[in-house]
């Protein structure tokens, strides 16, 4: 599996997420393409990430969710999301942002990282802290 973490999350969450599961493949926005897409719009960064069938992590649930309706509407694909809750764990908690991540990943049963299992993200959004 692979993940890229939205530039409001901790960078500190790629570490703690690749201690906890060293088969998952954690990015951050700010690292990513050598900081390409810093700046870019959700839906270059959506692309992007589909293209690397890499799973978008984002707190952000004003925008994202818009413009994952229109996506939906245009019967577009996207390789997933992961959304966090700020009411529930902070994103400047490293710590317990990779916890919620690896719970999750472990649930789905990304362990064998099977293509079935990578297929069965494709155009799935979770809330997971």
């Amino acid at each position: 599996m692979r993940v890229l973490l939205d530039c409001h999350i901790a960078k500190g969450t790629v570490g703690a997420l690749r201690q906890r599961l060293p088969f998952l493949q954690a990015e951050h926005l700010a690292s990513w393409r050598a900081g390409a897409f810093l700046r870019g719009s959700d839906e270059d960064i959506l692309a992007a990430c589909h293209s690397e069938q890499r799973v978008f992590v984002t707190f952000d649930q004003r925008t994202i969710p818009d413009l994952l309706r229109i996506w939906a509407a245009e019967e577009r694909a996207h390789a997933g999301l992961i959304f966090g809750d700020e009411n529930t764990v902070g994103p400047n908690n490293p710590g317990a942002v990779a916890r919620a991540i690896a719970r999750l990943a472990i649930e789905l049963g990304d362990e064998d990282r099977s293509e079935e299992h990578t297929s069965e993200l494709q155009s799935r959004q979770y809330l997971v802290c």
